[in-house]
């Protein structure tokens, strides 16, 4: 009997659409994670058939690790149809597993209440959810070649979409997506229905398709709130009161006595399973286990607690009371600001088109596996929750205080555990940070953080871009530099400066008109004159003059960025100019709006100007 050697290659989606169907951090992260998951089914598949997995590597398979919806292998048989017809089979019965632990769910929760769930049409959305594409070449012996062909095989196999007809009926389009029906049918007057959905985390006229309904409701794992991030820095400088921990605990207790007498209203949420484990957040979590709106200013006039205070006066009414009290503690409310990074390999491409054998790309995917699994620790160890750390990309959400940090130690950690092992060419991390207002549309903030994430890669990789988009809106503040120019200590040490006001707020907004009234034709030295000059008027509090050390840093910033201009284009020193501006913007914003002892212990001395 002859067997053959195949190389296989399979992708798995809908990707991008999908995880963006979202409303609630928890809706992103299982997202994520039911894609990721069906993924290890999948490879784990192959492997029970004896395939040897290239990527992802075999040991990301086991544990909470994420791994990516692209799978090659090396298989020797008889019949590969057999191998991937049994690994999509994995794949679409853990779906409907997931779909009927989804149902039971919904049905214990609703009890007798019959016709709330269309299941005819629930399980045929499940059925055509899954993309599951496939090719695969006899092993002629020369791997990158061989690797290359499956590839396109596979690039234009996927071009053949399956288009079956759809067999919707006229109800109501997904609130997540607008693409697949609802099939929930819930009567308008049936207030004890929307309770108890209410309950399960659906709102009342929160149309679901199967898939948002399987987001919702498979497991007992809740997943922190964007809020609950924001107002994290706020709460942990609070802790060394102890009159603010014996009131934040009083907090906690009121906020518990909603949960349980007024499930069915959106006032809080809580960030326990209902086992009472805390998962996939930060330990410290546990000291405020909520989603933590309560917290934030202005909320006493939002329509959740108008509602709690026609329904549970008293209740609400010792709600506002005890959150005014801890609010006076700390003598104001949290800044209701978070950061979303995102983070991708830079020429990951160039480096598998090296990959001469299957073990050479084997134990590259290693590297990269070993990257994706301490992301997820980087993250955490930032007081951030992770969405997705697989391959080379990593979302997650980060109080400001720390966002530059983890993404200088994210992009450290790339350069250990995958770039050390290049000998040229090395491939980097680029990393985009959107910091947005933490009760705006989540679709958006992730759709800031992928602008930035893209910017960081434009126009010459390596790169980290900060964008600032403000709750009163308009341009948003951008920065963009690549990694050479180590940034993170500069932009933390400009806030140190506006925060210990070294530097008058007005100086970029300076900047920034001396660059518009020049429009782009200016000589270097004329740029730098205008800089100097602009440094030697601002005053800062106490009408003092900058000191020596912060005009030297600022100087210092205007020459990296003129360098780095060079680079690229024309007018580079209006460029470097308007780069200035936007850095002092960010330091200023940062320093106004990150908890003061985010700044205390940055080393305030001019940094060393730096070659691009």
């Amino acid at each position: 009997m002859h067997l053959q050697k195949y190389l296989l290659s399979i992708a798995l989606g809908p990707v991008q659409d999908f995880v963006q169907a979202a409303r609630r951090t928890r809706d992103l992260w299982f997202g994520s994670y039911l894609l990721s998951d069906v993924s290890k089914r999948v490879a784990t598949s192959l492997v029970d058939d004896g395939a040897t997995l290239i990527f992802p590597h075999r040991e990301s398979l086991s544990g909470a690790q994420a791994v990516a919806n692209k799978i090659l292998a090396v298989y020797e048989g008889e019949s590969v149809v057999r191998v991937l017809d049994r690994a999509h089979q994995a794949a679409t019965t853990w779906l409907r597993e997931k779909a009927q632990t989804a149902v039971q769910a919904l049905q214990r929760e609703l009890s007798s209440r019959r016709g709330v769930l269309d299941e005819a049409l629930f399980f045929r959305q499940v059925d055509d959810f899954l993309e599951f594409y496939a090719a695969w070449v006899p092993m002629s012996g020369s791997y990158d070649r061989d690797r290359r062909r499956v590839e396109g095989i596979l690039a234009a196999r996927k071009m053949l979409r399956n288009f079956d007809p759809n067999e919707g009926a006229r109800v109501p389009k997904s609130s997540l997506d607008g693409v697949r029906e609802s099939v929930l049918r819930i009567s308008t007057n049936d207030t004890s229905i929307e309770r108890a959905l209410r309950r399960m985390g659906i709102r009342p006229g929160e149309a679901l398709d199967a898939m948002g309904l399987i987001k919702r409701l498979s497991g007992q794992r809740p997943y922190p709130s964007v809020v609950r991030v924001a107002v994290d820095s706020w709460i942990q400088a609070g802790m060394s009161d102890e009159r603010f921990r014996a009131q934040l605990g009083r907090v906690s207790e009121t906020l518990e006595r909603v949960l349980k007498e007024a499930p069915d209203l959106d006032v809080v949420s809580s960030t326990r399973g209902r086992d009472g484990s805390e998962v996939y957040v930060p330990d410290h979590y546990e000291n405020f286990p909520y989603d933590g709106k309560a917290l934030l200013e202005g909320f006493f006039e939002q329509e959740e607690f108008r509602q709690l205070q026609e329904r549970y006066p008293g209740l609400a009414d010792e709600l506002k009371r005890e959150v005014t009290r801890l609010q006076q503690i700390r003598r104001r409310s949290p800044q209701p600001y978070l950061a979303v990074l995102m983070a991708d390999g830079d020429r990951m491409g160039v480096q598998i088109d090296r990959m001469t054998t299957p073990d050479d790309h084997s134990n590259f995917s290693y590297r990269v596996s070993e990257f994706a699994r301490r992301a997820q620790d980087v993250i955490v160890q930032h007081r951030g929750v992770p969405v997705y750390a697989g391959g080379d990309d990593v979302f997650a959400f980060l109080p400001i205080e720390t966002c530059l940090r983890a993404a200088d130690a994210l992009r450290k950690l790339f350069e250990e555990k995958v770039a050390s092992a290049v000998a040229s060419e090395k491939p980097s991390l680029s990393v985009g940070i959107a910091i947005g207002y933490c009760r705006e549309d989540l679709g958006y903030l992730r759709q800031l953080a992928q602008q930035a994430e893209h910017e960081a890669k434009e126009p010459d990789r390596n790169g980290l871009c900060v964008l600032v988009q403000t709750r009163s809106g308009g341009d948003p503040i951008r920065v963009r530099c690549r990694w050479d120019e180590d940034p993170v200590p500069r932009m933390e040490r400009l806030a140190a400066w506006h925060r210990r006001s070294e530097i008058a707020h007005t100086t970029g907004y300076v900047l920034e008109q001396i660059g518009r009234l020049y429009g782009g034709a200016a000589d270097e030295d004329i740029v730098a004159g205008e800089l100097r000059r602009a440094l030697s008027r601002r005053t800062v509090a106490g009408e003092r003059r900058l000191a020596d050390e912060v005009v030297d840093d600022i100087t210092s910033l205007f020459r990296s960025r003129l360098l780095a201009r060079q680079a690229l284009q024309d007018g580079a020193a209006i460029a470097a100019l308007q780069d200035c501006a936007s850095w002092l913007k960010l330091g200023h914003w940062l320093a106004g709006h990150a908890e003061p002892e985010a700044w205390q212990n940055v080393e305030i001395r001019a940094g060393k100007e730096v070659g691009t």
